[in-house]
């Protein structure tokens, strides 16, 4: 599956969408064509009289999935928008640390509002590569920023205890708030749940293959099977918070350190 996770990550949010629309709708009318010749019209009789049976199994494989599409929708988007949260809240503390060392105004303090910068470069340009990957991770070349900026926090702090405490607050924000990142980064829909998906949603395409198929009932099929597939593209788009287009932008971080570029 990294293939596919390559694909969407290097794919614009439109062309996803589209084709989860086309390809939902043509794979519909494909199996539906396919079940209706060597299923269905051979046994109409046989199915005629269990019209409510069919009817009633249809119903239940569509309603299923639209519904369980529906509740990760709710859970992909909510797991988005804590991401976002979270890169903010990083942002406010990153400017509230710049600001107190920017007040103590010592060379230690000035030294330690580089490492900052340091830190905040390493976390936007290395470690949100690296969380947007099938297997996210964090980056080493961060850990080894951050390390830099507390041994530097620590030697301004020590020279100045009444900002020791807040400095140190500080320090620990960002190490909570950096883990955060990673945890909303592996919360994916896994694998497991796109097979179970596949087999309510391929079953009622092969159930559409009972009606007859003309040209109005097919247009039917391809805008309902169409639809879903539109949700389940937009499932795709929004489920790694880091990924693609529509992810976690970094740029309230780049602000609060008063970096002129990423």
């Amino acid at each position: 599956m990294d293939w596919l996770y390559k694909l969407i990550a290097n794919s614009n949010d439109a062309v996803i969408l589209i084709g989860g629309v086309v390809f939902t709708a043509a794979l519909a009318l494909v199996l539906a064509l396919i079940s209706r010749r060597l299923l269905f019209s051979p046994h109409d009789e046989a199915f005629e009289s269990h019209t409510k049976l069919a009817d009633v199994v249809h119903g239940s494989l569509l309603a299923f999935s639209v519904f369980v599409l529906a509740l990760v929708l709710t859970e992909v988007r909510s797991n988005l928008g804590k991401a976002d949260d979270a890169e903010l809240r990083e942002a406010s503390v990153i400017a509230r640390l710049v600001r107190d060392l920017q007040t103590l105004g010592t060379q230690d303090a000035a030294t330690a509002g580089e490492r900052v910068k340091d830190y905040v470069r390493s976390a936007v340009s290395t470690e949100w590569t690296m969380l947007a990957q099938h297997h996210p991770l964090l980056s080493d070349e961060t850990d080894r920023a951050l390390a830099s900026l507390v041994a530097q926090v620590n030697t301004v702090a020590a020279d100045n205890p009444e900002a020791a405490v807040a400095l140190r607050g500080y320090l620990d924000k960002l190490e909570d708030l950096r883990q955060s990142r990673l945890e909303v980064a592996t919360k994916s829909v896994p694998p497991v749940f796109w097979w179970v998906m596949a087999v309510f949603i391929v079953g009622a395409m092969i159930m559409n293959g009972r009606h007859k198929l003309d040209a109005f009932a097919m247009t039917l099929i391809a805008f309902h099977m169409g639809a879903i597939g539109l949700v389940v593209a937009l499932i795709l788009v929004m489920d790694a918070p880091f990924r693609g287009e529509t992810s976690v932008s970094p740029a309230s971080l780049i602000r609060a350190a008063r970096l002129s570029s990423p």
